[in-house]
């Protein structure tokens, strides 16, 4: 996304309004860093004064939140974590930073979403800028580990996208070339499987090399599988997790069973142990909690907890699931998914991180500091809160 002059003078003229709000509130005996998106952008806010620092507007981190990327000025501007110091520069034409690779050595830019035949992506990196023509209307996604690969999301058809197909370009070129299916064999020309519903999260397990996407409202989709093996019709599956394999180059999905799907996409959200070797989807509206084994990519358990409306957000942590929807926390074993507690906010909830043995957890227009017991200790103003995104 584009971040103009304009937009970032009201970022200043609101960075200041948050300084001001907190300053009555700086929490005590606390250190570090908690990213936030707010109406005026990114935020970088420090705990240690309570105070707004940074304010980034329009950025997109990379996949470790070592560095941040935004365009601004016909410049793509890479900057360093926590300081937030220009670390390169580069001359660009494109409107959007769309994906950023894992070794950071290339940054994809390119136009605004919308109906289009042809795709100018540009491909940044520490050695200079190159443009690759693409047919069709693409965005990307992301990279394989040693950036030879492009994954891509094609929108079909490209004059009035009403469906979407995972691609796989190699690079520098962006050649098309087959992704695999979960057991190594290239998928069938025409049998890749298209999506019409929304992609409403992605997690990337960084160590593996996976990315995880929750995809909700897709009655009737068929998988690649599915297709394979000649089916003309779905079972009644409305949500899944797409796993892509970025290094290996293959692509999964596992279905979720009902309710997931029914509800509104907001509710839903997903992630990942910090092992990586489960996942977790919840989904607010019906109270549903689901469990994935990682490995065999099945649905191990599923338990029942409370339901709410608006935004969800979860976080393992210490062996521990943390749920955030409606105006509270619940807190369940992420083994047996068995509740533990329920914490109230004091708004409604707007994401979650965590920090040295503290949970930060986003309340309306405040960051709310929970201990692992549920003891609030503190909390900063943040007016325009939209999403607490990662804390350091």
């Amino acid at each position: 996304m584009t971040t103009t002059r304009r937009e970032l003078l009201a970022g200043t003229l609101a960075l200041a309004t948050l300084a001001a709000c907190a300053e009555q509130q700086a929490p005590a005996g606390v250190k570090g860093t908690v990213y936030a998106e707010t109406g005026a952008g990114l935020v970088a806010v420090d705990l240690a004064s309570g105070r707004p620092a940074r304010q980034y507007g329009a950025a997109v981190p990379d996949a470790g939140w070592r560095r941040l990327h935004q365009v601004d000025g016909g410049r793509l501007r890479v900057l360093g974590l926590p300081g937030g110091k220009v670390e390169r520069e580069s001359t660009i034409t494109g409107a959007h930073v769309k994906a950023v690779s894992r070794s950071g050595g290339l940054v994809a830019v390119g136009p605004p979403p919308g109906p289009r035949t042809g795709t100018l992506i540009q491909l940044a990196g520490p050695s200079g800028v190159r443009d690759l023509w693409l047919d069709g209307n693409v965005e990307p996604e992301a990279f394989s580990g040693d950036d030879k690969i492009m994954y891509v999301l094609e929108y079909l058809p490209p004059g009035e996208p009403e469906r979407y197909r995972v691609r796989m370009l190699a690079l520098p070129d962006g050649r098309p070339e087959p992704l695999n299916t979960r057991d190594k064999k290239p998928i069938p020309a025409g049998k890749e499987e298209e999506m019409r519903g929304q992609g409403r999260q992605a997690v990337l397990d960084t160590g593996a090399g996976v990315l995880y996407t929750l995809y909700t409202h897709q009655p009737g989709h068929l998988h690649t599988r599915d297709l394979i093996a000649g089916a003309d019709s779905a079972p009644d599956v409305h949500a899944f997790v797409h796993v892509l394999q970025l290094d290996q180059r293959w692509a999964y999905c596992l279905d979720l069973p009902q309710p997931f799907g029914a509800g509104p996409p907001q509710g839903h959200t997903l992630a990942l142990s910090p092992g990586g070797g489960a996942l977790f989807v919840y989904d607010a509206g019906s109270g549903t909690i689901a469990r994935a084994d990682t490995t065999d990519l099945t649905v191990s358990r599923t338990a029942a907890g409370a339901e709410h409306t608006g935004e969800a957000a979860a976080l393992v942590h210490r062996n521990r699931l943390y749920l955030a929807a409606g105006a509270s926390v619940q807190v369940a074993d992420a083994a047996t998914l068995a509740p533990l507690a329920t914490w109230p906010l004091p708004g409604p909830a707007r994401g979650l991180a965590v920090l040295n043995g503290q949970l930060l957890a986003g309340a309306g227009e405040q960051i709310v500091r929970l201990d692992l017991g549920g003891t609030v200790l503190g909390a900063v103003p943040l007016p325009g809160l939209l999403s607490v995104r990662h804390a350091a």
